[in-house]
């Protein structure tokens, strides 16, 4: 039987109408709209940057640039090192294949990465060699940001530096071998710096200067001058649970005050294990403070019963 062409032509219009309302549910809901340098997905679009996909990005600023806000780039190892300095304006995050070898090189010129975004996540790097001075492995004015899982080491003049930065969490990386510090906090509130190893910085392993209650627990901070050094008019912030050893200054407060440091481990061959210099109003309670040559020391102590510091349950 044939089919007469009227009817054969309205059955071809209703079926590339289905045909059009398919791609369109499939396409918006990110299921199949995909190619070698750019899948969707609910949270937007991932790139990739390395790698043998034909539509891949070489550099990585050139997928930051190309990125919209709440997509993830993700970069391949095989192409690495990338030498570059890169800038995340974006709130996106970047996840490297292998954080010991994917490996983002600063050359010496610059910051590696500066964050200017909030909500960015960086993870799985190796990042350094960064320019001398104020220079860092990672540099940034962050809010709500994830560091986390990178190697931030070899000739990095500082490793994070971050000011004005607020709920951030700097979390599960190692910072060693850079030839300033490991950890900067200027004017940082709410922040959380947990689970690193902070190793070998040759000033300071994590220092913070007017910034509260922020939170620094279970990392290991070893080999550097200073080892966590809570600085100017910095409160409210709690240390807890951190393994501090062979630094010159284990756990140092200097004129700040109303902190808490609980259950930390000060155990071997610090100069100082805990150092109180002009600070109050602080809470050292259940540490373990033995082996060091001075396991508390105290300077400018007040002994106004309404400034002074409260020491209970340490091993000393």
């Amino acid at each position: 039987m044939v089919k007469c062409p009227a009817l054969l032509k309205k059955m071809l219009i209703v079926q590339s109408i289905i045909l059009f309302l398919i791609i369109s549910i499939t396409s918006s809901s990110g299921i199949i709209l995909q190619n070698d340098s750019l899948k969707i997905n609910q949270n937007g679009f991932t790139l990739y940057v390395g790698g043998s996909g034909s539509g891949n990005f070489t550099k990585i600023q050139d997928a930051i640039d190309f990125a919209k806000n709440g997509d993830t780039i993700f970069v391949f190892d095989d192409s690495s090192p990338y030498y570059e300095n890169i800038i995340i304006d974006k709130s996106i995050s970047l996840i490297g294949e292998n954080r010991h070898s994917t490996i983002i090189d600063g050359m010496e010129l610059g910051n590696v990465v500066e964050i200017t975004a909030n909500n960015v996540d960086i993870s799985e790097f190796t990042i350094c060699n960064c320019s001398r001075g104020s220079s860092a492995g990672i540099r940034g004015s962050t809010n709500y940001s994830i560091l986390s899982n990178n190697n931030i080491v070899s000739n990095n003049w500082s490793g994070i530096v971050l000011k004005y930065s607020h709920f951030n969490k700097i979390t599960g990386n190692i910072i060693k071998s850079n030839r300033w510090l490991g950890v900067y906090l200027g004017t940082c509130n709410n922040n959380i710096i947990s689970g690193n190893t902070i190793i070998s910085n040759i000033n300071e392993g994590f220092i913070q200067y007017n910034s509260h209650n922020n939170i620094i627990s279970g990392n290991i901070v070893s080999k550097n001058e200073y080892g966590i050094n809570i600085g100017k008019y910095c409160k409210d912030n709690t240390l807890s649970g951190n393994i501090v050893l062979f630094n010159e200054y284990g756990i140092r407060f200097y004129e700040s005050y109303g902190n808490n440091t609980i259950r930390n481990n000060c155990i071997r061959f610090n100069m100082y294990g805990i150092s109180m210099q002009y600070s109050y109003l602080n809470r050292i309670v259940n540490n373990n403070l033995v082996r060091n040559i001075f396991n508390v020391y105290f300077e400018g102590y007040y002994l106004d019963e309404n400034r002074t510091n409260y020491l209970h349950g340490n091993l000393i």
